[in-house]
């Protein structure tokens, strides 16, 4: 009986053995592309592998042969296209990234990242601004469904920096535009108008110098002189020893005829400049910057001009005791290193734009 129950068995395990053998034979015939296609993904994984390894050790053109080889294996793999044609911004082949961005978010529309690259070549290279904002426009409009997991992933966080990113940009493709349009100035100002609207929704997203700074630009260029001033003041804040804030909000200052903060700022703008050893444009700041004084003398500001120093030896907030000598060479203190940071940071007439703001 025990015999008979082996082989009973043995016999029912080859036939489905058996059976499973016939099925997958036959799966493979009347699935062959389907398998075919799956095997060509798996290798073109593989080449986009590759081509992320050569693109991390800055070896661009063995990448784009890598992306390149899995494209012949699997045209719809959009990381491949999409990483292609990053690396064709870097070689300045901008048409060649076009088509790649565009193939890209043929077969991943949701892609948004892509998307808003792909606006800003289309801005910045081929000055096509208009399809640029449609771009950012899509980008913003077409949101994922959320997904979180504590420590790992958290695609709303990643969609509002994105966001931010892509109306920063489109503020920056308007403002183009404004450029463009010659003597009408209607249009000028309204194309600066919704610049500075993508400029604010940025802000909602995303805090960064560049957005106040081109926020506060597009305000100076509508003459909305506080909110330009502001803009540039929370600029100055965020990145204090970028001198290009510090210079706009000066001559925005000089236009208000605020000279006595207009001169503050022309020296943080020198100072930086002349750190940085650009000569050219610190000696064009200093000439304004004596254009400035010239003007406080005539006003008799002298007693602003006329430097001094209290009796602990202070002067600007500093203190010689944040002096030394280390190793028979002038040095200064962290302390001082400090204070001029905190000095550099504060902005020139803040409390006035607010002022004139909550007017």
């Amino acid at each position: 009986m025990k015999k008979i129950l082996e082989f009973f068995k043995n016999t029912t395990v080859r036939i489905i053995s058996l059976l499973l053998l016939i099925l997958f034979i036959l799966s493979v015939f009347l699935f062959f592309d389907a398998y075919v296609r799956q095997v060509k993904k798996g290798v073109s994984f593989y080449w986009v592998y590759r081509g992320d390894k050569y693109y991390r050790e800055n070896k661009p053109q063995r990448a784009i042969d890598c992306y390149k080889k899995a494209l012949e294996y699997h045209p719809n793999h959009y990381r491949a296209r999409y990483n292609l044609a990053n690396i064709y911004v870097v070689y300045e082949d901008y048409y060649s990234a076009l088509d790649e961005y565009s193939k890209a978010l043929e077969i991943k529309p949701d892609f948004m990242v892509a998307r808003i690259d792909y606006g800003l070549v289309l801005s910045s290279a081929a000055f096509n601004h208009d399809r640029a904002i449609e771009e950012y426009e899509k980008a913003v409009k077409n949101k994922p469904k959320w997904l979180y997991i504590p420590f790992f992933i958290n695609n709303r966080k990643t969609y509002k920096y994105n966001s931010g990113i892509a109306y920063y940009n489109m503020g920056l493709a308007w403002r183009a535009k404004s450029l463009l349009v010659g003597e009408d100035k209607f249009s000028a100002r309204e194309y600066l108008y919704n610049a500075v609207e993508a400029y604010k929704k940025a802000l909602k997203n995303l805090k960064s110098y560049e957005i106040y700074y081109n926020l506060g630009l597009a305000n100076q260029l509508l003459r909305n002189n506080e909110e330009a001033g502001i803009s540039y003041c929370k600029a100055i804040e965020l990145a204090p020893l970028n001198y290009e804030a510090h210079y706009n909000l000066a001559i925005l200052l000089r236009d208000m005829k605020l000279y006595r903060d207009s001169l503050e700022e022309f020296k943080k703008a020198g100072l930086i400049l002349d750190v940085d050893g650009d000569s050219v444009k610190t000696r064009y700041i200093y000439d304004v910057l004596s254009d400035v004084t010239q003007k406080m003398v005539q006003q008799g500001d002298y007693k602003y001009l006329v430097e001094h120093v209290d009796e602990k030896g202070h002067k600007d907030g500093y203190s010689q005791a944040e002096l030394t000598y280390v190793g028979g060479k002038l040095v200064v203190t962290d302390e001082f290193d400090r204070a001029v940071l905190k000095n550099f940071r504060t902005c020139s007439a803040k409390v006035h734009f607010e002022a004139l703001n909550e007017e």
